[in-house]
């Protein structure tokens, strides 16, 4: 009988190790960086002010200087008055807003501290997708929950970090990236629990590490009004479409977070397209 060559299982071995750490506990976390953490912890103080958090974050001149940036932008500086102090400058952004910045720079730092230059483009639409997703978030928690939109912000922006420990750990194993659909799959399949387990580490609220969790579970059932992990899931919903015409075209009336959200179709649509500057301003900060 001839013998007839099986086909081979380029993700076999990554998924086995993968399972391993998981299961076991071990991931090889990444460390939150530097400059977010002393942030984070600046602002567990409730009676924190603008100078101290000024004098936490002044030493970071990367930090410093997206704040002075978003600070002057046209979103936050309309009277056209040039900030130059970062205590105005925190002041006029708001706590969230610059701890939210701060998040977007250690995610940048996390993606450029991996080395393999073949993960540059995927790392590049990763963190775009994080960031469109981090506005969607906010425009949908602040028109249609009472969640807070600075929180829904930093979900979104938070929701795929599984995605960026997986690509890095791939770069041990190049021929994941000659399988037509090998890594995809990885990152589809393991991105979510590997993603709570991070943010859990980093000590991330429940309800954050949840939403990065359970944020593909279309089908998704809980009691009670939309939660942030509804917004974050309709919010990356959204951002995979390529246009409003396909936000159109959605079954909405098959998934509970968009019933649970209160939204319909031209609802939805008519706030996307008013919210088209504010979302872009909000890229602009995060991203830029």
């Amino acid at each position: 009988m001839e013998n007839v060559e099986q086909p081979v299982d380029y993700g076999f071995e990554f998924v086995a190790q993968l399972c391993e750490e998981l299961d076991e506990n071990k991931l090889d976390l990444p460390t939150f960086p530097d400059v977010a953490l002393r942030v984070k912890r600046a602002l567990a103080d409730p009676d924190i002010s603008a100078d101290q958090i000024a004098r936490v974050v002044g030493s970071d001149p990367v930090f410093s200087a997206r704040l002075l940036k978003v600070a002057n932008s046209a979103l936050m500086n309309s009277a056209g008055a040039q900030i130059k102090e970062l205590r105005l400058a925190i002041m006029r952004l708001g706590f969230n807003m610059a701890y939210n910045i701060a998040v977007s720079i250690a995610v940048e730092q996390l993606m450029k501290s991996c080395k393999a230059d073949h993960l540059h483009a995927h790392f590049t639409d990763l963190r775009h997708h994080s960031v469109q997703v981090a506005a969607y978030a906010y425009v949908i928690a602040r028109r249609f929950t009472t969640i807070n939109p600075d929180e829904a912000m930093l979900a979104g922006l938070l929701h795929d970090i599984g995605k960026y420990y997986i690509l890095t750990k791939s770069g041990d194993h190049p021929e994941l990236f000659g399988a037509s659909d090998a890594l995809g799959t990885i990152l589809k399949d393991w991105h979510t629990a590997i993603g709570r387990s991070i943010l859990e580490a980093w000590n991330f609220s429940d309800d954050i590490a949840m939403a990065a969790d359970e944020h593909e579970s279309l089908d998704r059932m809980h009691v009670g009004p939309a939660d942030l992990t509804d917004v974050v899931l309709v919010a990356n919903l959204f951002s995979h479409q390529q246009s409003l015409e396909q936000l159109a075209e959605l079954d909405w009336e098959a998934m509970p977070a968009l019933r649970r959200l209160q939204l319909t179709a031209d609802v939805a649509l008519a706030v996307i397209s008013d919210s088209q500057q504010e979302m872009q301003a909000i890229v602009n900060a995060l991203e830029n």
